[in-house]
Order: structure tokens, then C-alpha cells, then sequence
């Protein structure tokens, strides 16, 4: 009866990611390292993206359950632009504190490492301000937000409820980017994004906030490399005013979230009761299967 459940189970969300996810960062994109850094970013995504695809097609899977392509309200998208913003900042400040923590404990992170992640944020050029949005800011939201907070969290919500989802997407949100070092900030940033999705039962606002994320450090660094100031936390922490400022936002953005019930149910009823009546059709059967030759004797 395994396969007749009409959202993945555990077993197959752990074992896809854990198959998938080193494949794209082992292998694929190393085998497109002499493709510019935006294009080979860019595909990588959409492999990430197209398996989940291929797995939901395969499987005959419902993609506008699974994906969580349910509308949401309006205000509650406009209330998400701050909050996230705040929330984007709060955790490059948390992932600057942890940096140093690993650095005291002899821990730090590789230099090639630190400088590969903020050079492909640099824009040299004008030609390069669409690829770097799109390929830092846009696909990366889409693709890895309908794998993670689409695929994997209904998954886990369908057979273990909400906050194993919560926080079990979340761990495989921060893994995913084999980044020891930034893992506690990854993880963080995954929860808030999950939260929303737990909130809104919609994507598109974890979408929403993931790219405002990406872009927010896009521009932190370009501010750092063109005028030498960084008021946006890209090397330094934030101004403690400032700091402050994101808490407040973001606690009241989430107190004004909490405002506006969600459109749409989290999980299919119509995929629940399909699998429940197939459920009991089975056991019926089962029921009246006659028993094996010489049982009862």
C-alpha cells in the first residue's frame, strides 16, 4: 500500500535527497566548471528542480499539491517583503557570529571557499546584472523552494505532521549546501522559510523571501566591492540600531501573518480521501481473501 500514497514518505525524500544533492554538488557542477559560473549555477538548479519533476511525473503524483501552488493573499505577500528582509539580515548576522566561533575554535572556513561565493555576486558589468539576478536571486528561490518547502515538506507533513516537516526540511535545506560552516544560518533561514509556507499553505511566499534573501546579498556585496561600505552585514555585522530594527519588523511581520487564514488547506483533501478509500478497499479485500490451504486446522 506503500505506493499508493499521494505524497512521498520519508524513506523517499531522505534517500532522493541524499542521492541527488551531492550529485549536483560533486559532480554536476564540477563537470560545468569551464561554463561561466551564472550559466553552470543556473543549470544546476534546474537539474534540482527537474528531478523533483521527473519523481512527482513518475510516481503520478499531483505537482500543484506536492509544489504547494495554492493561492495566498496579497497583503500577506506585501507584509513578506520586510519581513524577510529582516529576517535575510538577521541571519548573515547570526552566520557572521557563527564564522567566528569556527575561527576562534581553529575552524575556519577555506579562503577559496569565502572568496568563490562572493565574486560570483560581483557584478564587473552591466551585461552581468540579469544573469547574476536571475541566477543568484530567481532560480535558486524557485528551484530550491519547490523541492525543500514544496517537495520534501508536504512529504513529511503528509506522514509525520507539521513540525517534523518544519524542521526536517530545514536540515535538509542547510546539507544540501555541504557548507559545514554555514550550516546554523542555512538552517535558520530554512525554518523561516518554512514557516511561511506552514502559515500561508502557498509557496510563493517562501519564493518571495528566499529571492529577496539572495538579492539582499547581492547587493550587500556589491555595495562592499564598488563603495567600500557595507551597511548590509556582507563581512561586518550590522549596525546594533539596525539590528534592532530587523527584530522589531520581523516579529511584527510575523504577528501580521498570523492575522490572515490561509486560502487553500495545507494537503489535498481530494488526494487524502482518494489514498484512505484505496486504504480501505485494500484491507476489504484483504478481509475477504480466503485463507492459505490447512490454516485453522
Amino acid at each position: 500500500m506503500e505506493d499508493a500514497a499521494p505524497y512521498p514518505r520519508a524513506r523517499q525524500v531522505v534517500i532522493l535527497a541524499l542521492v541527488v544533492l551531492p550529485l549536483m554538488q560533486l559532480v554536476l557542477l564540477p563537470l560545468l566548471e569551464m561554463l561561466p559560473a551564472h550559466l553552470s549555477l543556473s543549470i544546476a538548479e534546474l537539474f534540482l528542480l527537474g528531478i523533483a519533476v521527473f519523481v512527482i511525473r513518475r510516481r503520478r503524483w499531483a505537482m500543484e499539491d506536492l509544489f504547494l501552488l495554492n493561492a495566498t493573499h496579497g497583503r500577506g505577500l506585501l507584509i513578506v517583503i520586510p519581513t524577510a528582509i529582516a529576517a535575510g539580515l538577521l541571519a548573515g548576522e547570526a552566520d557572521l557570529h557563527v564564522a567566528r566561533i569556527w575561527e576562534w575554535a581553529g575552524w575556519a572556513s577555506p579562503l577559496m571557499l569565502r572568496r568563490s561565493m562572493l565574486e560570483i555576486q560581483v557584478i564587473t558589468d552591466m551585461a552581468h546584472i540579469v544573469p547574476t539576478i536571475v541566477a543568484i536571486g530567481l532560480l535558486p528561490a524557485i528551484c530550491e523552494e519547490t523541492f525543500f518547502r514544496g517537495f520534501v515538506y508536504t512529504g513529511l507533513r503528509f506522514h509525520h505532521g507539521p513540525r517534523v516537516a518544519l524542521i526536517g526540511s530545514s536540515m535538509l535545506f542547510a546539507v544540501a549546501h555541504l557548507n559545514p560552516w554555514q550550516m546554523p544560518a542555512f538552517f535558520l533561514l530554512g525554518l523561516f522559510l518554512g514557516w511561511l509556507v506552514h502559515r500561508t499553505h502557498s509557496i510563493y511566499p517562501a519564493i518571495l523571501a528566499h529571492a529577496l534573501n539572495n538579492l539582499l546579498s547581492v547587493l550587500a556585496v556589491n555595495l562592499r566591492a564598488h563603495l567600500g561600505i557595507d551597511p548590509l552585514g556582507a563581512l561586518e555585522p550590522v549596525a546594533s540600531p539596525v539590528r534592532m530594527a530587523c527584530l522589531v519588523v520581523l516579529v511584527l511581520g510575523i504577528l501580521l501573518l498570523r492575522r490572515w487564514p490561509p486560502l487553500m488547506p495545507a494537503l489535498s483533501p481530494f488526494a487524502f480521501s482518494r489514498w484512505t478509500s484505496r486504504l480501505g478497499e485494500t484491507q476489504e479485500a484483504q478481509k475477504k481473501r480466503p485463507p492459505p490451504v490447512g490454516e485453522g486446522r
